[in-house]
């Protein structure tokens, strides 16, 4: 049955934003995306919906996509944490929120709802954290984490300047099928699916399948109170269990043990020298490592509660994913 709210999608291209137009759409509510012109949108095949031409950094285009709908699901983000120079974390990140907000306000939208980021929670010494926990600036060591932070708060205190309405969706690492890009954390899947990757890092990170996710955005503009940050994470595991459950699937056993955390920051250490010394972008730097190993366990009791979102187990996305990724072989 189709709703009457249209919704838009900013960043339907993506892997999180593709599933979250499969499944407004699955739900029934009216759709329109905007994307820019060289967007790949072979994930969205067979679902139907409006196309807005547009770019977050063009806020007049931002408001032709807007006019006429009521919610809108900003998904647009640079994840290339990587990068030597950052301008342009800063440009997507930060600048396109502002942007968004800016034409969302101009054209009255009644739900503006953010993927944000598990980096933006900061710790809690004494245990689980959750959305009351605010990172220092110690805690927000890279540039990509400054640009997630800052586009959450603005948002936030949007809402208490103006009353905004808007609600920020933490979104931990997501796993499931149609990863075309695929994303750097399931590309690893990926890889150890092909039986490329014999070892794991001794590591843990929060992760959700992205189909639940796609699910918790949604439950957020229906039921989730503006001004507030909701944590979007199934669970806390390990890089061991994710890989074992990945081989398993796919029919391997090549996992031969974990890689030495000492080993890993040597070899960080030299690409972050490399990386300094010839402005490349490196994945391998000291901040990416830091950011695999500093990661804590986070409460997802807030959107269990006040949205009655139920995510699957984490084992079944992954068991879609490698399904996925077998598949594209």
């Amino acid at each position: 049955m189709t709703k009457s709210i249209k919704a838009l999608v900013i960043g339907a291209s993506g892997f999180l934003g593709s599933h979250l137009v499969k499944e407004l759409s699955r739900q029934g509510y009216t759709l329109r995306i905007m994307v820019r012109a060289s967007s790949n949108l072979d994930a969205l095949a067979g679902i139907e919906y409006e196309t807005a031409i547009g770019d977050v950094l063009n806020e007049p285009s931002l408001r032709a996509a807007m006019d006429g709908c009521d919610w809108v699901f900003h998904s647009a983000v640079d994840t290339r944490a990587w990068l030597f120079n950052s301008g342009p974390l800063y440009q997507t990140n930060v600048l396109g929120v502002i942007n968004s907000v800016n034409a969302a306000k101009a054209c009255r939208i009644k739900r503006f709802i953010l993927t944000s980021s598990l980096v933006t929670i900061g710790r809690n010494p004494s245990g689980i954290a959750n959305e009351s926990c605010i990172p220092n600036e110690e805690g927000l060591f890279t540039d990509y984490m400054r640009t997630r932070f800052l586009a959450e708060k603005y948002i936030l205190d949007a809402f208490t300047d103006s009353g905004f309405p808007a609600i920020a969706c933490c979104v931990s690492n997501t796993y499931g099928a149609d990863d075309l890009q695929p994303t750097p954390h399931g590309n690893l899947i990926k890889q150890v699916a092909y039986g490329r990757v014999p070892v794991y890092l001794k590591a843990k990170s929060e992760c959700v399948g992205v189909v639940d996710a796609a699910q918790a955005l949604i439950l957020a503009a229906e039921k989730g109170r503006a001004g507030q940050r909701y944590i979007i994470s199934e669970r806390y595991i390990s890089n061991k269990e994710l890989f074992t459950i990945a081989e398993k699937k796919a029919g391997l056993s090549r996992l031969i043990g974990g890689v030495p955390t000492s080993l890993v920051y040597l070899c960080t250490s030299v690409g972050s020298i490399f990386s300094r010394l010839f402005a490349l972008d490196s994945v391998l730097t000291n901040n990416s490592a830091k950011l695999l190993y500093q990661t804590w366990p986070l409460s997802n009791s807030k959107a269990k509660n006040e949205l009655g979102w139920e995510p699957r187990p984490i084992h079944d996305s992954i068991e879609e994913a490698v399904d996925s990724y077998l598949a594209e072989r």
